[in-house]
C-alpha cells in the first residue's frame, strides 16, 4: 500500500533528522595545528601525533605544545654556561652571543632528533672580556617517535646538553647552564612554580587554569675523563620567575677536579595531555554528550511536529472508500 504525500513527507523528515545526527556523531572534534604556527620563518618543526615542536632556525630554541590545541606552547632555550669556582663566583663563560649555530639532523626510527652545535670561546670578566678558552656545546631536543620508544613517552621532549674540551680555569671547578622558559603566546597561557614531583615550572591556560605544558630537570648529569668509564656527578636545579612571562632554570653540577673532558645532561618539557576514558579524551566525550543531546533535542521536536495532528495512516481506509 503507498502513503499519502503527507505520510510520506513526514518519514522522510524523520530519515534526515536520523541522517544528520549520524554524520554530526561521525565528525571530528578536535583540529590539528599547522606546522609553522609559531612563526619562526622556517619549516623545521616536528609531530609524533601527540607532542608538536617548532624550532628556531638560527639558536637552539624550541615551542613545544600539544598537537590537538592551536595556539598555545612553552618556548624553551638555552641562555648560559659558566665555569663556577667552589665559593659560588662565576670564573669564566661560553660567549654565546652572535654565533653561527650548525643545526643537523640526527633523527632515528625511533625519535626525532634535531641538534644544534657550536664551538664557543670562553671569557672573564665583563665590558672587556678576556678570551681564555674554548668549548664545544651541543644541544637536542629529542621527541620520541612512537609510543614504547626506548627515547621515553610520547608527551615529552628530551633537552640534551653537552659540553666537551671545555678549557679549564683551575681545579675544583664546576660547571653551571641556565634555560629560560616563556609561554609562546603570553595573552594565553602563565608561568608558574608547580610541587608536581619531578617538574619544576608549568605553563597554564589563563582562561581555565588548566596546566599545558611543564618543564622538568634531572637530578645527576654524566661525565667523561679521557679513557677513564663515564661517571655521575649530582645536578641541582633552581628556578626563578620574573614574571607570568618569563622563568630561568638554572642547574649546577656537582663539584669535580675540572679534568673533566664531557659532561652530558638532560632535562625534559612535557605536554598535559587531557583526561581520558577508554583511551578517549574526556573533552571529546563531552564534545560527543553535546552532539548528543543535540540530536535528541531535534528528533523531539521533529516527533512532537509529527504527532501533533491524527495521523493520515489512521483513515487511510475510510478516505479511499467511495
Amino acid at each position: 500500500m503507498r502513503l499519502p504525500r503527507r505520510a510520506r513527507a513526514r518519514t522522510g523528515l524523520l530519515g534526515t533528522v536520523f541522517l544528520t545526527a549520524t554524520l554530526a556523531l561521525l565528525l571530528p572534534t578536535t583540529s590539528v595545528v599547522s606546522a609553522t604556527s609559531y612563526g619562526y620563518g622556517n619549516d623545521v618543526s616536528w609531530t609524533n601525533g601527540v607532542v608538536l615542536c617548532d624550532f628556531a632556525a638560527s639558536m637552539p630554541e624550541v615551542a613545544v605544545s600539544q598537537l590537538s590545541l592551536s595556539g598555545t606552547g612553552l618556548t624553551v632555550s638555552l641562555l648560559s654556561l659558566s665555569e663556577v669556582s667552589p665559593s659560588d663566583h662565576v670564573v669564566a663563560s661560553a660567549d654565546l652571543s652572535g654565533l653561527s649555530w650548525t643545526v643537523a639532523n640526527r633523527s632515528t626510527d625511533e625519535a626525532f632528533d634535531l641538534a644544534y652545535l657550536v664551538h664557543a670561546p670562553l671569557v672573564t670578566g665583563s665590558g672587556s672580556p678576556t678570551v681564555v678558552g674554548s668549548t664545544n656545546v651541543t644541544l637536542q631536543f629529542v621527541l620520541p617517535a612512537y609510543e614504547g620508544s626506548p627515547q621515553g613517552p610520547t608527551d615529552a621532549v628530551n633537552v640534551v646538553l653537552t659540553v666537551a674540551n671545555w678549557t679549564w680555569q683551575a681545579t675544583g671547578d664546576h660547571l653551571a647552564v641556565s634555560f629560560g622558559a616563556a609561554p609562546a603566546f603570553p595573552s594565553v597561557e602563565h608561568l608558574s612554580a608547580t610541587s608536581t614531583p619531578g617538574w619544576l615550572l608549568s605553563s597554564s591556560s589563563n582562561s581555565s587554569g588548566a596546566i599545558l605544558e611543564r618543564v622538568g630537570a634531572n637530578s645527576s648529569a654524566t661525565v667523561t675523563s679521557g679513557a677513564a668509564s663515564p661517571s655521575v656527578v649530582g645536578a641541582n636545579a633552581t628556578l626563578a620567575i620574573s614574571s607570568p612571562e618569563w622563568a630561568t632554570v638554572g642547574v649546577s653540577f656537582g663539584a669535580f677536579s675540572g679534568t673533566i673532558t664531557s659532561l652530558t645532561y638532560a632535562a625534559r618539557i612535557g605536554v598535559v595531555l587531557p583526561a581520558t576514558v577508554a583511551g578517549v579524551p574526556l573533552s571529546e566525550l563531552a564534545a560527543a554528550g553535546v552532539a548528543g543531546v543535540a540530536v535528541s533535542l531535534v528528533v523531539a521536536l521533529a516527533t512532537r511536529r509529527i504527532r501533533r495532528k491524527p495521523s493520515k495512516l489512521i483513515y487511510v481506509t475510510e478516505e479511499e472508500k467511495p
